[in-house]
């Protein structure tokens, strides 16, 4: 093997050192390689009266005694009595659209083209790299490459490697043979690792340019066709491919870039190549547009409420703004009173205040305490917005919220002994003798109590009262957009069909079955398109069952729904050279157009 390489080493100098640029021919001549469409059948495009005859030609047989009953296409009786179906057996039938018109389906489509490479550019000495690309709304995305090399071209790739893998392994001090072209990058950045951790920066640099000029031809990473040609001739390949559409994809444009790189290091890169259009189609041109709307009921009185934790030194009532974080209590306090104060949809009727504390000290006294704090506030917003304030504003007291307590304690799963704690309290005939029991029963949860539930109680609700302006009834009922049901609408223009079934799943209507049939859900696209309202029922509705009903294996019930669709909006007739479900029902019943 060595002896073969040093072979193939000395030829290939030698050969450099006596010829021009091996591309050299390729630049005056400029071939290229073409992409086309494959040939497919010529899609028909059947008149009602065509789909009626078939429907017309389906009979009814039956099975025998305690079996259901199908439905087949047109039948007749050999010689022996036997049920024949005319046409042949169905089996299984993909009918797959090879044209520039390609359909959405699950969230994606399927494009499929001939990379055809003429004989002009294969050469023993050559390397052919191939890369298709998809331009969508003016975002180029490449697919995987197509490598195609010439024996030489190949052999001199393999003498590179094994080349560069014998210098790694002096670096190394590794004997492993080469593998596989990862399995040497993985050695090249272990070097070129240890020369950064060892902070050589130069030699890692030096190791980088051997490295590029030592592995002139690197293989492609993740070819879709990879071939060695020994034999020159025009070459085919059927390339097809998944994509995912963007939500604004209407059109993509299918191009490939290529080069030739010849074993004497010179280029040659395409300058012109074929391009395909393909227009995209999916089931978005079948939405139902109008807007949903729901009945909103009104109010004439509304109450506003918001809780403020404001700080008092302990035993006092008087505000201190620079104490704790009242500053920012108060502002936020003040900034909603003014906000509904003077806009113009309510009068503001009355301002309640209700101060509270937590349950330490006698109850007699946090009562006293509360009802001061609450005045305190009081006399801050009069003095802030004016005498005019004072009869809007109602103070009240709650000395010890043990209500809310209870609820807080409920279930704590910081509380060891909740339980028990809430049977004391709600068994307790004098709280201000409960809650010392409660500290000496149980003082690590009591602890948790005065640290993390008491500050809570310590609390200045707002209840704000309002009155709309101008309204006379207690109530009144509009008729308004339905916000939720038009974003779901728009993430389904947008192809967000997860996000479109989250937001219309309630609503089992038309567009909720085409979010259905577009993530592939089709029982459940049938059963909501068979229980709509007869009102929502139209031609579209019948064209989508009849879709739904081609995937689901029932393609008589399909041609039935797909006849009534076009007899009742004769351009879905049209629509049908589209979807491949619909061309998958004519050619299982046997639809001939008899149209010139």
């Amino acid at each position: 093997m060595m002896k073969a390489y040093k072979i193939i080493g000395y030829a290939f100098a030698g050969f450099l050192f006596v010829s021009c640029a091996m591309t050299h021919g390729l630049h005056h001549r400029m071939p290229t390689a073409s992409i086309h469409l494959p040939k497919g059948e010529r899609t028909e495009t059947p008149e009602v009266e065509d789909v009626e005859r078939a429907v017309e030609q389906l009979q009814r047989i039956s099975l025998g005694p305690g079996h259901d009953s199908v439905y087949l296409v047109e039948a007749e009786r050999d010689t022996d009595g036997e049920l024949v179906m005319k046409g042949g057996d169905i089996g299984a039938v993909y009918v797959v659209a090879k044209s520039k018109n390609v359909a959405e389906r699950n969230g994606e489509i399927s494009i499929d083209f001939i990379v055809a490479i003429p004989a002009d550019l294969q050469n023993r000495n050559w390397g052919l790299q191939l890369t298709p690309m998809i331009e969508n709304n003016d975002r180029i995305e490449a697919l995987q490459p197509l490598s195609i090399r010439g024996e030489l071209f190949s052999e001199v790739q393999k003498r590179q490697y094994w080349q560069m893998n014998r210098y790694l392994n002096r670096l190394l001090e590794d004997t492993t043979e080469l593998s596989s072209a990862t399995a040497l990058a993985a050695k090249y950045y272990r070097a070129y690792n240890n020369y950064l951790a060892a902070e050589e920066p130069h030699k890692a640099e030096r190791l980088a340019h051997t490295y590029r000029q030592t592995v002139a031809f690197p293989y492609l990473s993740d070819p879709r066709l990879d071939s060695v040609i020994i034999r020159k001739g025009e070459i085919h390949y059927h390339y097809t491919q998944k994509y995912r559409p963007t939500k604004n994809t209407r059109r993509l444009k299918l191009f490939f870039r290529g080069q030739v790189s010849a074993i004497d290091r010179s280029v040659y890169d395409f300058q012109n190549t074929d391009t395909l259009t393909y227009s995209v189609t999916s089931m978005l041109s079948l939405i139902d547009p109008e807007p949903r709307y729901l009945i909103q009921v009104i109010d004439k009185y509304v109450e506003v409420h918001d809780r403020n934790y404001l700080t008092f030194q302990v035993g006092r009532a008087e505000i201190i703004d620079t104490l704790g974080d009242n500053r920012a209590q108060l502002g936020k306090i003040e900034r909603l009173m003014d906000t509904l104060m003077n806009q113009y949809e309510f009068f503001v009727d009355s301002i309640t205040i209700i101060a509270s504390s937590s349950p330490e000290g006698p109850r007699t006294m946090n009562d006293r305490i509360a009802s001061a704090r609450a005045n305190s506030i009081k006399r801050h917003l009069i003095k802030k917005f004016g005498r005019d304030v004072d009869t809007l504003i109602r103070t009240r007291s709650i000395g010890e919220d043990w209500t809310l307590l209870k609820r807080m304690i409920l279930r704590n799963e910081d509380l060891s002994h909740w339980s028990e704690i809430l049977k004391m309290i709600e068994s307790s005939t004098d709280l201000d003798a409960t809650e010392p029991l409660i500290r000496q029963k149980y003082p690590k949860d009591y602890a948790y109590l005065r640290e993390a539930l008491y500050p809570q109680l310590r609390a200045v609700d707002f209840r704000y009262n309002l009155r709309r302006v101008d309204m006379v009834k207690d109530t009144i009922q509009l008729t308004v957009l339905d916000t939720t049901y038009m974003r779901g609408v728009q993430q389904l223009r947008d192809r967000d069909y997860v996000g479109a079934l989250r937001t219309l799943y309630d609503y089992k209507d038309r567009n909720l079955a085409i979010v259905m049939l577009s993530l592939g859900y089709d029982d459940a696209a049938l059963e909501i398109l068979e229980q709509l309202p007869q009102a929502e029922k139209s031609a579209r509705t019948d064209y989508l069952t009849a879709i739904a009903l081609s995937r689901l294996n029932k393609p008589r019930e399909g041609l039935a729904y797909y006849l009534e669709a076009i007899k009742a909006e004769p351009v879905l007739k049209f629509r049908g050279n589209l979807d491949p479900e619909i061309q998958l029902l004519f050619k299982q019943n046997h639809v001939q157009s008899t149209a010139f």
